[in-house]
């Protein structure tokens, strides 16, 4: 018990640091999208001269906020789920249960992160055009002596980030799990959810 409870306490040390420094890049990346959206609209309906380079910011920022802020939502059980049922089973058996389902879903998040990655490391990474417009019309490369140029690889980068992350979170759950069976749930509780997230 004091090897599972050491082990809990480092992998949920680390998915506390990880999970809370992803939701402040979510928080950041919200801005800068909504910022985009604002700057476009500007452009478009004020000045008539639509630039090329905002919808796509938006649209990758949008992904990354995703990549960002979902793993806490899997931890934290924030997606949509039917509790009823295991909310009727007695504790050892809804512990075998949602394990069960933790399994399933590391396997699902497995497979999809071996599809994920293969996208990402593919030969062809395709310029951004829109993007790359935005380095040169901000004069960066220029002022940095550099070559710099968007991929949109970097933007599928987001999907394998985000299940490495929930295969981290998903080793912690089930280890919760095997221990909430084997000794029980008051000594291994379940997480509370961060009051950031449930906005206390």
């Amino acid at each position: 018990m004091n090897t599972i409870s050491t082990l809990l306490a480092i992998i949920g040390g680390f998915n506390n640091r990880l999970l809370s420094f992803g939701r402040s890049l979510a928080c950041v990346a919200m801005v800068l999208m909504v910022f985009c959206i604002l700057l476009q609209i500007f452009y478009r309906y004020a000045l008539n001269n639509a630039l090329p380079w905002p919808e796509e910011a938006a649209r990758a920022l949008m992904i990354w906020m995703m990549a960002f802020v979902a793993p806490s939502a899997y931890r934290y059980a924030g997606f949509v789920a039917i509790e009823m049922v295991p909310d009727m089973m007695p504790k050892k058996v809804r512990a075998v249960l949602m394990f069960i389902i933790l399994l399933l879903a590391t396997l699902v998040i497995a497979i999809m992160l071996s599809h994920a990655w293969a996208h990402f490391s593919a030969p062809l990474l395709f310029d951004s055009s829109g993007l790359n417009r935005l380095l040169q019309d901000s004069g960066i490369n220029q002022l940095l002596g550099t070559s710099l140029e968007f991929k949109t690889a970097y933007i599928y980068l987001a999907m394998s980030v985000l299940l490495v992350i929930m295969l981290i979170v998903s080793a912690e759950l089930m280890l919760r799990q095997i221990a909430q069976f084997i000794w029980s749930e008051e000594e291994f509780p379940t997480l509370e959810t961060p009051a950031v997230m449930v906005g206390d």
